[in-house]
């Protein structure tokens, strides 16, 4: 035989320029160099290939694990960053345009909170806000809603505090009435009202009600005399104390420092 019969033709595996697996065919000499190198070249890859498709068919979960390692890094976890904050930022928004009528200038000295929802139980005795010692919050201290006092500090803790009102039954202070400043004792409640009101005194209905306490800043409102009444005792007034605001609607409040 000569020369030419022992060329043989074998196929070996050939990876192609765009990735993709054929077959070659040589009909060079299949013992010569050219052809070992190019099947040592080439046997690598292969094996690669058909390690990962048992590693995809007996461990599927390292499919999985493939998929993420060669697909485009970030979308998936992207897109759903992007959503939750949009979440957020319509929270904010909401919330903002809620409470934008009540918002207050902050004055030197006190302390803006947040109101907690007491829905369904909207009990009007007590409140709870969203600054505590944290943030200078001090036990006993006024607590005031568009520039009237609501109630004062009864419990403090890191972040949060808890405010007694003017509807709790315990809550009680000295005040002043109308321009001529008469004294009386605020008495909190379902329904507040201004006791002790010295007969001789000219209170009528629709005087204001202010702070006169040494616990809190002198002068801020508290509410307005309604009707006056002699007591049993017959020798002080009072007046049930109307009020302009409603205490389950406040969302923010300044408390002093």
């Amino acid at each position: 035989m000569g020369p030419r019969s022992r060329r043989a033709r074998c196929q070996v595996p050939f990876l192609s320029e765009k990735g993709y697996l054929t077959l070659a065919t040589l009909t060079r000499n299949p013992l010569s160099t050219d052809n070992i190198r190019v099947k040592k070249n080439y046997w690598v890859p292969f094996a690669l290939i058909v390690f990962v498709l048992l590693l995809i068919v007996f461990e599927p979960s390292y499919g999985w694990k493939f998929r993420n390692l060669f697909a485009r890094p970030g979308v998936g976890e992207s897109d759903s960053n992007t959503a939750l904050q949009n979440e957020a930022l319509k929270a904010e928004v909401a919330m903002l345009q809620s409470i934008s009528a009540q918002f207050p200038t902050k004055p030197a000295g006190y302390v803006r909170a947040m109101v907690y929802s007491r829905y369904p139980m909207n009990f009007k005795n007590e409140i709870s806000i969203d600054a505590g010692r944290n943030e200078g919050v001090i036990v006993g201290h006024a607590v005031t809603f568009g520039g009237v006092l609501i109630g004062r500090i009864e419990k403090v803790f890191d972040d949060t505090s808890l405010v007694e009102t003017v509807f709790d039954s315990r809550f009680q202070a000295p005040v002043r009435i109308g321009t001529e400043g008469a004294d009386a004792l605020f008495n909190g409640g379902a329904l507040p009202k201004a006791t002790l009101i010295p007969l001789k005194s000219s209170v009528a209905k629709g005087d204001v009600v202010y702070s006169a306490s040494p616990d809190f800043p002198y002068g801020l409102a508290l509410g307005e005399i309604n009707d006056t009444n002699i007591q049993q005792d017959q020798l002080f007034r009072e007046a049930p104390v109307n009020f302009v605001y409603d205490i389950n609607g406040i969302k923010t409040v300044l408390v002093a420092k």
